[in-house]
């Protein structure tokens, strides 16, 4: 999913997460509308904001999301996939290492790699990227693409939001968003060829944001 910053993209996930609803018609995931799978969909759906909030606590309840009683294994398991695990080992205090709600004492690049395993925590079937690579550096950014990569191989979804052009290489269909309506939907390259051989249209009036 691609578009200038006020396209819809973050709106767009925030409805395909259920924490928004949709203004007219519905949203579905497998024949069923979102509401059906009440508590469930939070076992159904991860979510990677552009920087990621994190919560007082450890580093494993963090990525267990908060859960009381978290299995271990399934945070660790949720770690690898996101390529944090050597990273969290290297900490001082390793999945117990403290931190505060702003994410201190980790840097931004860490914050998002635990922000990553925390949406891949429960393997969920649909994963939700809101540029995800805005505080990464290249070792976060290969991490990241070696996630989506695994997640689409397990039969996973993943919808991801995106600036840069080089972040759409692995995805199967695009979507283009302008002005809060949609401008373009398909095949990756059929997209891309529509999209570059026609200039955009004008603003719609009274179009969300």
């Amino acid at each position: 999913m691609i578009g200038d910053s006020g396209a819809g993209k973050t709106t767009l996930l925030r409805v395909l997460t259920g924490a928004w609803p949709a203004s007219t018609g519905s949203v579905r995931l497998g024949g069923a509308m979102l509401q059906q799978y009440g508590p469930k969909l939070a076992t159904l759906a991860g979510y990677l904001s552009q920087r990621a909030p994190l919560f007082e606590g450890s580093l494993a309840s963090n990525i267990a999301r908060l859960d009381p009683a978290p299995d271990p294994e399934a945070v660790i398991a949720a770690a690898r996939r996101a390529g944090a695990h050597e990273m969290i080992l290297a900490l001082p205090h390793g999945y117990d290492t403290r931190i505060d709600d702003t994410g201190a004492p980790l840097s931004g690049g860490q914050i998002q790699r635990v922000g990553l395993a925390r949406a891949l925590f429960g393997d969920p079937l649909l994963l939700l990227l809101d540029e995800p690579e805005a505080s990464l550096d290249a070792a976060g950014e290969a991490a990241l693409a070696a996630a989506v990569r695994a997640h689409r191989a397990a039969g996973g979804i993943t919808v991801i939001s995106v600036h840069r052009p080089a972040a759409i290489r692995d995805c199967d269909l695009l979507l283009v968003l302008e002005h809060g309506q949609m401008r373009a939907f398909g095949p990756r390259e059929a997209v891309l060829r529509q999209t570059l051989a026609r200039p955009a249209p004008a603003r719609a009036r009274g179009a969300a944001t």
